[in-house]
């Protein structure tokens, strides 16, 4: 048996390149040459697992085969197999991966499903997703830098019935919606990676994935955030929402919100990222004359990222060691506040008028001290709107949703007070204006009031952490 498996295997990897070759000569283009081994080369698992089991001879031949695909790589002996702008190593990734997970499953013999679900995702969903996605000229819009909406949806599509198909032969106890799952994460991990590392971050992301749902308890309140992380990153960086290093620390903030909060805690802080992103936008639609006081950049940096999250991530890891519900609220305080900051400046900078309540004196719209009525208004609402988010995921009740709304609204005026007391402020030597920028006019401005130190982003992350601080006492003392 293992010498017939040997061979059945080895011939159907033969039949793989033949019929690639074949086809190559035949004048057909590389992306489809190419992705015909790529899906058929996924049916090996089916082969080696039937024949072998899980054990040293499934990962002989993956590593065989490794080798083969490694040395042909370097001699280009195949050229049906690479890109159509030069010799890809793909395939060599591809062939790594499967060697990785033929390793692990000789430990962990459960793994060996998980590794068959991947391997069908990344031959069948990806092989499908390139051959779709060039095929459809109209009407598809790129997602990120080369992966379509159609690839993407062909990925998902393709990925779901295979893991439907491969979980009803195994009888694996895999419900439709965590099919489903499995496959949008798979095609999630498809966009956001590129230069051919797909062949592997998706196999063994996939992989991982499909163990934690078949095996591992508890793992639910995590998916939401596994799942739609690949797509928040394709789309920030796609739509320049945040800067890299923005969305790096964006991702740190998001993996620690995610560990110690879950699923709610996750879904909030994406709220508060897409929200903002939405009042911004509005902000530049309606507002026809540019910015000329606000420092912040089209794209927000990793200091915005820190400013408005580092209160937020601390509030939740402070819940995952100590489990004590404080911290829920001050979490939600912490990114309710931030948001009702976010709808003050944004809608308060389409006011004709503004008014500093600190100084009694009238400023400039978009100076920060300044209050305008719509302005203030929405650093009211904004909160309550917001937390409906944390009402629905029972995070709060009623009487708690309306506590953290009020200290959130508060906060946001706390910010206005800080912007107006102790930020810094400049005044352009050449046209006079009063502004947060350090250069006007292509000249160094000067400082007029406030400390240089203090910038909006540190306004931000104190009156984040006030609001925070103050909603724990007032709960540790009032409410509990």
């Amino acid at each position: 048996m293992i010498v017939y498996g040997y061979l059945a295997s080895i011939l159907y990897g033969v039949l793989c390149m033949v019929i690639a070759a074949v086809a190559y000569k035949l004048g057909m283009p590389k992306i489809y040459t190419r992705k015909i081994v790529h899906i058929l080369v996924g049916f090996e698992w089916v082969i080696l697992y039937h024949l072998f089991g899980v054990g040293i001879h499934f990962v002989a031949v993956a590593l065989a085969f490794t080798s083969f695909l490694l040395i042909s790589y370097k001699m280009n002996m195949m050229p049906m197999m690479s890109s159509e702008s030069e010799n890809s190593p793909g395939t060599v990734y591809y062939g790594i991966s499967m060697s990785l997970m033929a390793i692990i499953s000789c430990f962990v013999t459960d793994f060996v499903f998980a590794f068959g679900i991947a391997v069908f995702c990344t031959s069948v969903g990806d092989g499908f997703a390139a051959v779709i996605g060039s095929s459809v000229k109209r009407v598809n819009p790129k997602i990120y830098k080369n992966k379509t909406f159609v690839g993407t949806f062909a990925a998902f599509v393709f990925s779901f019935a295979s893991t439907v198909v491969f979980s009803l032969v195994y009888k694996l106890p895999l419900e439709v919606w965590e099919c489903a799952l499995i496959a949008l994460f798979a095609a999630g991990i498809e966009i956001v990676t590129g230069f051919g590392l797909d062949n592997i971050t998706l196999p063994l992301g996939t992989a991982l994935l499909s163990y934690l749902i078949l095996y591992v308890d508890g793992v639910g309140i995590y998916l939401v955030p596994i799942v739609l992380t690949p797509y928040i990153v394709a789309i920030a960086l796609e739509k320049h929402i945040l800067t890299v290093r923005g969305v790096v620390f964006a991702l740190v903030c998001d993996v620690l919100v995610s560990l110690s909060l879950g699923n709610f805690g996750f879904v909030l802080l994406l709220a508060f990222l897409l929200l903002s992103v939405a009042v911004d936008k509005i902000k530049k639609r309606l507002r026809k004359a540019p910015d000329e006081i606000s420092k912040r950049g089209e794209h927000r940096d990793e200091v915005q990222v820190m400013a408005n999250g580092i209160i937020p991530v601390i509030m939740s890891v402070c819940y995952f060691i100590t489990a004590e519900p404080v911290f829920v609220i001050a979490y939600n305080v912490a990114l309710a506040e931030c948001f009702a900051d976010t709808c003050a400046s944004g809608f308060g900078s389409l006011s004709k008028g503004a008014f500093d309540p600190f100084r009694m004196k009238k400023v400039p719209v978009g100076l920060s001290g300044g209050m305008s009525v719509i302005g203030t208004l929405c650093s009211i609402i904004a909160p309550f709107g917001f937390l409906l988010i944390s009402l629905a995921f029972g995070a709060v009740d009623i009487k708690t949703w309306v506590f953290c709304s009020l200290i959130a609204a508060l906060g946001a005026i706390f910010d206005s007070f800080l912007g107006s007391v102790l930020q810094a402020k400049y005044k352009c030597p050449a046209c006079g204006i009063i502004t947060e920028k350090t250069a006007h006019c292509e000249q160094q401005t000067e400082l007029v009031c406030g400390k240089r130190f203090i910038t909006n982003d540190v306004v931000n992350l104190v009156s984040c952490a006030f609001a925070a601080a103050l909603s724990a006492v007032i709960y540790i003392f009032v409410l509990m």
